[in-house]
């Protein structure tokens, strides 16, 4: 087994239960946008303790070289998947126009 697998065997019976509670509730007529925005919530909420105990463990066995790269490698792309959901759900910026003397006369 794994150094991956062995944290995960230890983390899963405490994240599964609490990370998927909410995706698990009755459908609402909500817009598509809406329940975006609260995918990408839970998706945050999942990530947010993936990325805490990713933190914890490389200060705890930071030093450890079978386990650093591994867990490097985890962090990256929890912050990597952070920003691809802040870009995807954030509105996107239109370019504002300004109004000039010119274009009032």
């Amino acid at each position: 087994m794994s150094s991956l697998e062995n944290i995960y065997s230890k983390l899963s019976p405490n994240l599964e239960p609490t990370a998927f509670a909410s995706l698990h509730h009755e459908p609402h007529a909500d817009s598509p946008r809406q329940i975006g925005r609260e995918v990408a919530h839970d998706l945050n909420n999942v990530l947010t303790i993936i990325r805490g105990y990713t933190e914890r463990m490389l200060i705890k066995h930071g030093e450890n070289p079978a386990l650093r790269p591994e867990l490097q490698l985890i962090s990256e792309n929890v912050k990597r998947a952070e920003q691809l959901i802040r870009h995807s759900t954030y509105p996107k910026t239109r370019p504002t126009t300004t109004v000039s003397a010119s274009t009032i006369s």
